[in-house]
């Protein structure tokens, strides 16, 4: 079996797996990648369902300051610790999302800078192999086939021609705010 096509079989089962979560609450909930490789799901932050008000994990006593919604997945500090960390990065299942290059539901969001978080499609754009957030680069490296990308989505180096598709981010104490429109 090639990398893409592994890549590929890890999407699908990252999508059933985001399924399941969805119809059967208590499968949800993983903060790191198991060792197949899935993206955790967004649990109940996904869809905007614990979004602003301080659901879904976040510290108590926390008050989220970015607009929730339909359209967004909220990542609180308390549920993915790494993000409160320069370098830190998540690799999410956001249901209701579909990358326009791939048609995947696979989010990246990383803090390149103290403060500055960015959030793309996970999706390479080249034969849609996941994307991650290499911290000592400051770069988003493709295993499959080697393309890198800067921390603003632009191709550094190929074979992909084009950027990845990139998500509007809100952050505040307690956590990100994804918008995925």
């Amino acid at each position: 079996m090639s990398n893409c096509d592994e890549c590929r079989r890890r999407f699908l089962h990252a999508g059933v797996a985001g399924v399941a979560t969805l119809l059967v609450p208590a499968c949800g909930g993983s903060q790191a990648q198991d060792p197949g490789g899935d993206p955790p799901d967004a649990g109940d932050d996904a869809a905007g369902e614990g979004g602003s008000d301080g659901e879904g994990g976040a510290e108590a006593g926390c008050q989220a300051t970015c607009p929730g919604g339909a359209k967004t997945v909220r990542l609180s500090f308390a549920d993915h610790t790494q993000l409160a960390n320069v370098g830190g990065s998540a690799l999410i299942n956001a249901p209701g999302y579909s990358d326009p290059v791939c048609g995947f539901d696979i989010v990246i969001v990383a803090q390149p800078a103290a403060g500055q978080f960015v959030a793309f499609s996970a999706a390479c754009t080249h034969e849609c192999c996941t994307v991650n957030y290499n911290a000592s680069a400051k770069q988003f490296d493709c295993h499959c086939h080697g393309s890198v990308f800067s921390t603003t989505g632009a191709v550094v180096s190929g074979p992909a021609s084009t950027p990845l598709p990139k998500l509007a981010v809100c952050a505040d104490a307690c956590g990100v705010t994804v918008t995925l429109a």
